[in-house]
C-alpha cells in the first residue's frame, strides 16, 4: 500500500482526494496546513507528496525548502500540485527540488488517482503534467466503496466542468442517490422536463443557457416548479445570491466555499420529504 501525503487547504477539495486515494487503496495523510506540512513528512515518510503552493501559513516554495534541509525528507520526492502553472512557477519549484509539477484544474479527482499511480509505477511524469488525452474512467461507472442502497431518488447536476460534476456527483452516490448530469442550461433543462428528480444541482455560469434563465423555466415548467433548486456558483456577489433566491433557487452556496458532503447533507434535508 503506498503512502501519500497531500498538502491542501481547500476543505471540499481534500474531502474528495481523501476519498478518492483511501478508495484505490493509498495509505494517506491530508496536511492543510503550511507548517505541519514538514514534520508530517519527517513521520509518515510517504512515497510521495502532493504539495499545493498557495496555503494560509506559509507557501508551498518555503515547505520545498524546508523538505530539502532535512535528512529525513530530503529525499522524498514532492510533486507540486498547483494552479500556479506558469513557466516562473514551474522553475522556481523544481529548482527547490520539486520532482515535477502538475496542474490542479487539469486533473479531475479520478484522473489525479491514475497519474499518481503512474508515477509511482515508474513512469516518467514531465516536469509539467496536464490532463491525459484518454480520461480516466468516470466516477460514475465505478462501484464505490462503502455506498449505501439506493434510497429511490434521483439527482440533476447541471454544472459544464468535469471535476464539481465528479467531486458531488460522487458524494451522492454514495448516499443512495441517482445521479444524472448536464453540461449545459439547455441540456439540463431536457433531462428536468422528463421529471422524476428529487433535487437539481445548478451552476450559474454555463454554456447555451445561463443559471436565471434556467431558474425561471424549471418554476414554470409542471413538471420541475416544485423540485429544489441548490446554486453552486463560482459567485459571491449578494445581487446574484438574492436574484437567484427570487427567481426561485432554494438555496446558494459558493462551489469552493462548501463540502461534497455538507451539498449531499442539503439535499437529503430538502428531498427528506419529496
Amino acid at each position: 500500500m503506498a503512502k501519500l501525503i497531500i498538502v491542501e487547504d481547500d476543505p471540499m477539495l481534500g474531502e474528495i482526494y481523501e476519498k478518492k486515494f483511501a478508495d484505490a487503496g493509498f495509505d494517506m495523510k491530508l496536511v492543510a496546513a503550511g507548517r505541519a506540512a514538514q514534520q508530517a513528512v519527517e513521520s509518515f515518510q510517504p512515497e510521495m507528496v502532493l504539495l499545493d503552493i498557495v496555503l494560509p501559513d506559509m507557501d508551498g516554495y518555503e515547505i520545498l525548502e524546508g523538505l530539502a534541509k532535512s535528512d529525513a525528507s530530503k529525499n522524498i520526492p514532492v510533486y507540486v500540485f498547483s494552479n500556479l502553472s506558469a513557466k516562473e512557477d514551474i522553475e522556481r519549484a523544481t529548482g527547490l527540488g520539486a520532482k515535477g509539477f502538475l496542474t490542479k484544474s487539469s486533473f479531475t479527482p479520478s484522473q489525479l488517482v491514475e497519474e499518481v499511480k503512474k508515477i509511482l509505477g515508474g513512469g516518467a511524469a514531465p516536469v509539467e503534467t496536464t490532463r491525459p488525452e484518454t480520461p480516466a474512467p468516470a466516477a460514475a461507472e465505478k462501484t464505490i466503496s462503502g455506498q449505501k442502497e439506493s434510497n429511490g431518488k434521483k439527482i440533476l447536476i447541471i454544472e459544464d466542468e468535469d471535476v464539481f460534476i465528479e467531486m458531488f456527483g460522487d458524494k451522492l452516490k454514495q448516499e443512495g442517490f441517482g445521479v444524472v448530469s448536464a453540461k449545459n442550461g439547455k441540456w439540463g433543462l431536457k433531462e428536468a422536463e422528463q421529471g422524476g428528480f428529487s433535487c437539481i444541482l445548478l451552476d450559474m455560469m454555463m454554456p447555451a443557457m445561463n443559471g436565471y434563465e434556467a431558474i425561471k423555466e424549471l418554476r414554470a415548467n409542471e413538471n420541475t416548479k416544485n423540485t429544489p433548486v441548490i446554486i453552486l456558483s463560482n459567485s459571491a456577489l449578494d445581487s446574484e445570491v438574492q436574484q437567484a433566491l427570487a427567481l426561485g433557487a432554494n438555496e446558494y452556496y459558493i462551489k469552493t466555499q462548501i463540502t461534497p458532503g455538507e451539498v449531499a447533507e442539503k439535499v437529503k434535508e430538502l428531498t427528506a420529504n419529496f
